[in-house]
């Protein structure tokens, strides 16, 4: 017996299958996926990256043209269509209805994976597989790329891909030359905000940076273990006040730019103010304070830079800091931000495509770009000259902005099945146009 293929009960299908991660266990999940572009005549490759983990690569090639130079030699950067099966952790006595059941209520399917994604992964699939059975010629090689571990890392999922070689149509290569000059459409967008009479479809268009950085103050006037001192406490609280009420530098991007244009003075809901003013400015926020002895404290902080912003700033503000609390620091990890071009080419077919299907005229409705605060497989793009968007546009009275983003990690996580299918039938549509002519 064949797969189920319409969206609503394929996304069922994969609530259900429990991909927590930590542990991940991706891989029963990422077999259903390649058992149905098999059952479609698609090829694919599985690539483990850890037992019972890995990262699941389709592709349609595109079609050779009469005037193409040469077979299978794209006109156009490929199109990657991205999502990761992996979701965080439950607790099923916080929620409603079980989390890995995908019972629906009123039309509501609830379940971890129906916001952070297991939604877009459905959209995406339905999209490639009606582009493939469409007959549109395909001017681009389009991709289909289902990750594991983006929860936790990537450490196991696009990063490994990224790193490692895989082979497509007979040609090896490190899974970075796939996404290098492309266009991605990944998670982070498509939830509406409401403002001013009109409909705006929020796609991520880029992210900050994320960083952690450590300080290390220690006790000048400690005589060894015996006769401590309290003054690297104290100077670590002066250090922690400094960076709660220090200033970063901040900038207006060309996507900042165009969200306010595009706005015209719309009132904004609270949360869509404090995003508002987050895609203009840095910042440095404490999450940690601790200290093994009175001898030495050490201070973790959470940091986030836009694009542009990369480790010569951050090194600057620390070496500032160390200079002025008589203390050391290093970065734990950075990833650097992105932005992509928040007008024209794909932007512009993913808006027709929203209109089209939502019946509203552009005075009605529109895209709008922003830059996210989080973090997603996006940032591990950077560098490769990809144009990610992140779009899985859902309906307006189903969910906004403003709520999903406490569904995404939180209690009671639902989606409507009228925006799977929204969404599907959006994605659908534009991929067809980003790919060929009908």
């Amino acid at each position: 017996m064949g797969i189920e293929l319409e969206p609503v009960s394929l996304l069922k299908r994969l609530i259900r299958i429990d991909t927590t991660n930590p542990p991940g266990k991706e891989k029963e999940l990422l077999d259903v996926l390649r058992e149905i572009f098999e059952q479609n005549g698609v090829s694919c490759l599985f690539q483990e990256t850890a037992p019972g983990r890995g990262n699941l690569l389709a592709w349609l090639p595109a079609d050779q043209l009469p005037e193409d130079p040469a077979p299978n030699e794209s006109k156009l950067p490929s199109l990657v269509l991205l999502s990761h099966v992996d979701v965080v952790g439950a607790q099923a006595e916080q929620w409603k209805l079980p989390p890995f059941e995908a019972i629906e209520e009123d039309g509501l399917i609830y379940g971890r994976g129906s916001v952070d994604t297991k939604q877009l992964t459905v959209m995406e699939l339905t999209a490639f597989l009606e582009l493939k059975n469409s007959g549109v010629k395909r001017n681009r090689d389009v991709y289909f790329l289902a990750t594991s571990d983006e929860e936790s890392g990537s450490a196991y999922g696009l990063s490994w891909f990224l790193e490692h070689e895989i082979t497509v149509e007979g040609r090896t290569f490190l899974g970075k030359e796939l996404f290098r000059g492309s266009d991605v459409i990944s998670e982070g967008g498509g939830f509406p905000i409401l403002a001013g009479g009109r409909e705006y479809y929020l796609c991520e268009s880029g992210q900050k940076g994320c960083a952690a950085v450590e300080f290390t103050v220690p006790a000048r006037k400690a005589k060894g273990a015996f006769f401590g001192s309290g003054d690297g406490m104290e100077r670590a609280m002066g250090l922690v006040q400094d960076i709660g009420s220090r200033t970063l530098a901040g900038c207006t991007l060309d996507t900042v730019r165009l969200f306010e244009k595009s706005l015209g003075g719309a009132g904004l809901s609270p949360m869509m103010k404090k995003i508002l003013t987050a895609m203009k400015k840095n910042s440095m926020t404490v999450t940690m304070i601790e200290g093994k002895n009175v001898n030495e404290v050490r201070v973790i902080c959470d940091v986030r830079l836009l694009p542009g912003f990369g480790r010569d700033y951050l090194e600057g503000e620390l070496s500032a800091l160390c200079e002025k609390w008589d203390c050391t620091s290093r970065i734990l990890s950075l990833g650097e931000g992105y932005e992509s071009r928040p007008e024209g080419g794909l932007l512009d077919i993913l808006e027709a495509a929203t209109l089209e299907i939502r019946g509203k005229t552009k005075e009605e409705a529109q895209i709008l770009p922003f830059v996210s605060m989080g973090s997603s497989d996006g940032h591990f793009l950077a560098g490769l000259g990809t144009r990610v968007y992140g779009y899985s546009p859902v309906l307006p009275w189903d969910m906004t902005f403003d709520t999903a983003v406490t569904m995404v990690h939180g209690v009671n996580e639902r989606i409507h099945r009228d925006s799977v299918v929204f969404g599907s039938r959006v994605l659908t549509l534009a991929v067809k146009r980003a790919a060929g002519e009908e």
